[in-house]
């Protein structure tokens, strides 16, 4: 109470003394070199009043504490406020789909295959049928020679051939090789050894057929002498008695019972003789003799020979070495001079990507003359970055467009090592073959290809947006029992608007697809409208 007392009295004291209050602001201060301080002697000095200011200064302190402590409750209040909120949230029932990534990506059109003509013959080019950027078709002549040349060097190679047998003939046979092989192991002593073998052989034959035939011969003399006891009528002399002559000069044989038996032993005769002298002749062990003779003697002339050729072998195999070596040769000239005479077709349908001679310029063997780029069997080369590499294989299937117009394609081969490209990053090249190509298509040209890469069909499939992700990986937020779950997901198959969830998920979980950003595992939540997509 006391207090009070004295802030009403000080109050009243102000209000008696408003004029030298207001004049405070005006005091004049002297010093006097002391610490004494003068004052105006109309100024009222008032101890209690200078007690004033530190009571504002104290009221002033309470008022921002109790601003302070409001402003305090109101915040904590907000904290609670937001933690019993529900959340509106939109959701999606999981379901299964199909989902296929799909790459673009930009190449070059190419020809799978090149190939390079080169002159087979030396000769003068007759005529030029084609230019660089030329079409041409299966068959087509690109070339010609001069005929007149290529005459003149067939007769050339022909007579170097000629030129080599007649130098090998002279020397030894051409049935030198055969004469080898009888004597193939053998030595020159071996050789005369079995030389004469043989001769003992032959002469051992002979006299075996020589024995027969003098036995034979002896046999056909004494029937002979027999036939000879014959009159001139051709009746024998034992046999008269059982013919007649006639008026007429002819024999005619009388009838007799007792004749049969002579009748049948002259015919005997005649028939033995005629037996006898053809075994002299077909006698089958006679001619098995012969047939070993001439077989022996067969070996003997080729080991003759054989032995010949020992005894200047060195020069022989010398001689018939280059025999065979321009045989070969010279021969395979003669063949691709035949060939030349009908003109340098082209193997396939292509385009010309080079052409090195002029027309009426003489070209040397081996000189490259014309250079084709199959358009039956085209390609495009692409290259794919290290990322879309696992998505890829041999054997998918591509949509390709070249010049605005569509193709099919398959994708056929995968570097095995990675390249860099013009901006410093990691490629793979990778050919994908057009599997149906047309005379249409231009090489060297740009082509936009889709290649149909991973694919999966029955699996859950979300659109890529409801995936979040962080430091623990990939997860969505489901809608159970009122509240948001945090589930954990593995993605498979992924494009740039949808994902394949391959674990995590079950048919009919309802993830929710809105307010992702704020959601926290356990947040209480309610949906607004269940969308089906």
């Amino acid at each position: 109470m006391a207090d009070n007392k004295d802030l009403k009295k000080d109050v009243e004291t102000k209000e008696e003394k408003k004029v030298p209050i207001a004049e405070e602001k005006n005091e004049i201060k002297e010093t006097t070199g002391s610490s004494v301080e003068i004052y105006d002697e109309d100024d009222d000095f008032d101890v209690e009043e200078t007690k004033k200011p530190k009571k504002k200064i104290k009221k002033k302190w309470i008022v921002l504490g109790i601003v302070a402590l409001l402003l305090i409750f109101f915040i904590v209040k907000g904290i609670t406020a937001s933690k019993n909120a529900v959340t509106m949230v939109e959701t999606v029932d999981v379901a299964k789909g199909s989902i296929e990534n799909v790459l673009s990506v930009s190449g070059t059109v190419e020809s799978a295959e090149t190939k390079s003509y080169f002159a087979d013959v030396a000769a003068p080019i007759d005529k030029l049928n084609v230019k660089i950027g030329d079409k041409v078709a299966n068959g087509d002549v690109l070339y010609t020679y001069n005929e007149k040349e290529l005459n003149l060097a067939e007769q050339q190679a022909q007579l170097a051939i000629k030129q080599a047998k007649g130098s090998y003939s002279a020397l030894f046979p051409e049935t030198a090789a055969a004469d080898r092989k009888y004597a193939e192991g053998m030595n020159a002593q071996q050789i005369n050894d079995r030389i004469d073998a043989i001769t003992a052989e032959i002469n051992a034959l002979n006299d075996k057929i020589t024995e027969k035939t003098n036995r034979i011969n002896k046999t056909l003399d004494d029937l002979n002498k027999t036939a000879r006891d014959i009159n001139q009528n051709g009746i024998d002399d034992t046999m008269e008695g059982y013919f007649d002559e006639e008026e007429d000069g002819h024999i005619k044989r009388r009838v007799d019972d007792d004749d049969d038996d002579s009748m049948q032993m002259s015919l005997a005769v005649q028939q033995s003789i005629i037996d006898v002298s053809g075994a002299l002749k077909n006698d089958p062990e006679m001619q098995e003799w012969q047939r070993q003779i001439n077989n022996l003697k067969e070996e003997q002339s080729h080991l003759s020979t054989a032995k010949a050729s020992q005894v200047n072998g060195g020069q022989v195999q010398s001689t018939k070495a280059t025999l065979d070596s321009t045989q070969l040769t010279q021969g395979n000239t003669i063949e691709k001079i035949k060939a030349a005479k009908e003109g340098v077709k082209a193997d396939f349908n292509g385009v010309v990507t080079e052409v090195e001679v002029v027309e009426g310029a003489t070209v040397a063997s081996g000189t490259k003359m014309v250079t084709l780029a199959n358009l039956d069997d085209v390609q495009v080369s692409v290259q794919v970055s290290k990322t879309d590499l696992p998505k890829i294989s041999v054997g998918q299937k591509v949509d390709i467009t070249i010049n605005g117009k569509a193709y099919t394609g398959e994708v056929t081969q995968i570097s095995g090592s990675a390249t860099k490209n013009a901006n410093g990053v990691a490629v793979v090249d990778t050919k994908i073959k057009v599997t149906n190509p047309d005379n249409e298509i231009i090489l060297g040209v740009e082509a936009n290809n889709k290649i149909h890469a991973e694919k999966a069909d029955n699996t859950i499939v979300l659109p890529y947006e409801y995936v979040q992700t962080d430091a623990e990986g990939d997860y969505v937020f489901v809608l159970e029992n009122g509240t948001a779950v945090r589930k954990a997901v593995k993605i498979g198959i992924s494009t740039s608007t949808d994902a394949q969830i391959v674990e995590g998920l079950s048919e009919n979980d309802k993830v929710i697809t809105t307010n992702l950003d704020t959601l926290t595992d356990g947040m209480p939540v309610a949906t607004m409208e269940v969308k089906d997509e």
